[in-house]
């Protein structure tokens, strides 16, 4: 079986593994020397752990000869690189074998923001203006020879926004430098020089493409929501996929295609991020590799009918099936979002109750996050890679996606406990001051009748209604006219995850068109009180029903004839 060489496969490059294996070849997965410690083998660690053949592993050698010889035995097919880090030893690799791919004097374009703007300013299209410097004082002396007042800094090499900083003044350009100058690259090497830039504003997209033997073709469009911080970062809040063009996007379509011509791209995909302004397209930086985010092959056919991993393997393998589809029209069939959780600020996260709100969207697809039951830290969101987890979303209908969208920027911005949980949101003892729940109280007061279940500490006799514990609420039929959700003392000794699940479990009991009622004995246990208990009924899309009278503090939801996730 002949073998495909993979350069670092993680994020959304594993997806090579398998791609590579249902074409009949082998993958081993190279990975590179020069590494950032804990958090590459983090990366590494949870997309392994998403491939379902586990392949042969080799790691880099200190001498690139002895790489080289070892990779040159294997008598490989194609050498690609599965992210960021892999693009200068994949390039390298393969042209040093003679396979196809870019040619290994391109690198420094390729992966240097520097010198891919001057080849831009070489191939006469437009570029931003930017200078390599090493200080302070030459950081101040670009801006005063461009008359900047404010500018973008940041490493020469660096992807998800890492270290990047938007001065809006000389002030936060010194501070800037300054800080950048103590800090490492993406590779963990001290950073001795800098970028600096002209600050472009306008909306950022993301326009990735693959090549075959210099041929290009857009793969897919994405449209960035980020969020500047005090401290002059620019963090990510979601990306959006773009389902038809709009004003303006051929023409960055087009301008994205002389930009692969102008930094020497042969073979393979270029992950580009781009803005529009009042000018028209400018290129942000280009990555010559996948996209991040670690996106399945499963959740991107959904929304493209293709992927892109499997796409660039067309180019080296394939080359009539990717000239057939190159004027293929762009249609992709579903809306998709990744909602990035933006931490606000460091704390110690006992639980992911984030596990059980996301389970219930109708455009849910997955869900990355901690694994729900450990405590770990979480640091203040400063870039892509510290945000807290990843929400995706996919559905038929854009406005389902859009929706729950919205709902939960609320949830992140207003209820963060429902997110990720520090156990200090909710009451973990009894308040002697709250009565208990009157059940056949409730019952008569909203006039229930049919079906009617309580959920309850402790069996009880309630006359007319059937009452469980949380303990027997699995297996229990659905149906039910009316659903009392009355734990009180129970939910003290719960986690958030727990006690959420029983409540979702709970009000899925429902009929269409029946009603659930969350007394104050109940709400007032609940994270964010009543309140909470109303965005729990919205997350579940149960509608919220106004007050029967002015004596009454129930929480009440109506099931609209909506079908929920248990």
């Amino acid at each position: 079986m002949r073998n495909i060489v993979i350069v670092e496969a993680v994020s959304t490059g594993y997806n090579f593994v398998g791609d590579v294996i249902k074409r009949g070849y082998n993958p081993v997965l190279l990975e590179v020397k020069d590494d950032t410690g804990e958090d590459t083998a983090e990366l590494r660690r949870t997309s392994y752990e998403m491939l379902e053949t586990k392949p042969e592993i080799i790691r880099e050698d200190e001498s690139y000869e002895k790489t080289l010889a070892r990779i040159k035995e294997l008598d490989p097919v194609v050498v690609v690189a599965g992210s960021e880090s892999g693009v200068p030893l994949a390039t390298r690799l393969a042209d040093d074998l003679g396979l196809p791919g870019n040619p290994a004097e391109n690198i420094p374009q390729m992966t240097r923001k520097d010198m891919m703007h001057e080849a831009l300013k070489k191939a006469g299209i437009r570029y931003i203006k930017g200078r390599k410097i090493k200080s302070v004082e030459e950081a101040l002396e670009f801006c005063k020879e461009n008359k900047f007042t404010d500018a973008v800094v940041k490493p020469l090499q660096s992807a998800a926004s890492q270290g990047l900083f938007l001065c809006n003044n000389l002030s936060d350009v010194e501070n800037a430098v300054n800080t950048l100058l103590k800090m490492q690259d993406i590779f963990g090497r001290p950073i001795t020089e800098v970028i600096i830039q002209e600050r472009i504003r306008g909306t950022e997209y993301i326009v990735n493409t693959v090549s075959c033997n210099g041929v290009h073709k857009m793969n897919s469009m994405l449209r960035y929501k980020k969020q500047i911080t005090p401290e002059g970062g620019y963090i990510y809040d979601y990306i959006e996929t773009i389902s038809r063009l709009e004003s303006g996007h051929s023409e960055m379509v087009q301008y994205a295609l002389k930009v692969a011509d102008a930094i020497g791209i042969k073979y393979g995909m270029v992950h580009g991020e781009y803005v529009i302004d009042k000018t028209g397209p400018v290129l942000i930086e280009v990555n010559c590799r996948p996209m991040g985010c670690s996106m399945t092959a499963e959740f991107l056919d959904s929304i493209y009918g293709q992927h892109e991993t499997d796409t660039t393997l067309d180019c080296y393998l394939d080359p009539d099936k990717f000239m057939a589809n190159l004027n293929k029209p762009y249609r992709p069939k579903r809306k998709g979002v990744l909602k990035l959780i933006i931490v606000p600020g460091d704390r110690e996260v006992e639980d992911h109750p984030v596990w059980q709100i996301g389970s219930q969207l109708r455009s849910i697809y997955r869900i990355a996050a901690g694994d729900g039951t450990t405590a770990r830290l979480y640091h203040k969101t400063r870039d892509l890679e510290s945000n807290g987890g990843i929400l995706y979303l996919v559905h038929d209908d854009e406005h389902v996606v859009q929706e729950d969208l919205k709902l939960l920027k609320e949830i992140e911005h207003r209820y963060f406990q429902y997110i990720l949980n520090e156990g200090m949101s909710r009451r973990w003892f009894p308040d002697p001051n709250v009565p208990k729940n009157d059940f056949e109280g409730i019952i008569k007061n909203n006039r229930c009748q049919g079906g009617i279940l309580v959920l309850a500490d402790d069996k009880q006799d309630i006359s007319g209604a059937k009452c469980v514990t949380p303990a027997e609420l699995p297996g229990l039929a659905k149906g039910y006219d009316y659903v009392i959700v009355g734990c009180q003392d129970c939910l003290t000794n719960m986690s958030e995850t727990e006690c959420l699940k029983i409540i979702f479990n709970a009000f899925s009991l429902l009929r269409p068109g029946g009603k659930v009622i969350i007394p104050k004995g109940t709400w007032h246990y609940l994270s964010y009180g009543r309140q909470g208990a109303e965005l729990l009924l919205r997350v579940t899309g149960l509608v919220i029903e106004p007050p029967s009278s002015a004596d009454t503090d129930e929480v009440i939801g109506t099931n609209e004839d909506i079908i929920f996730s248990s």
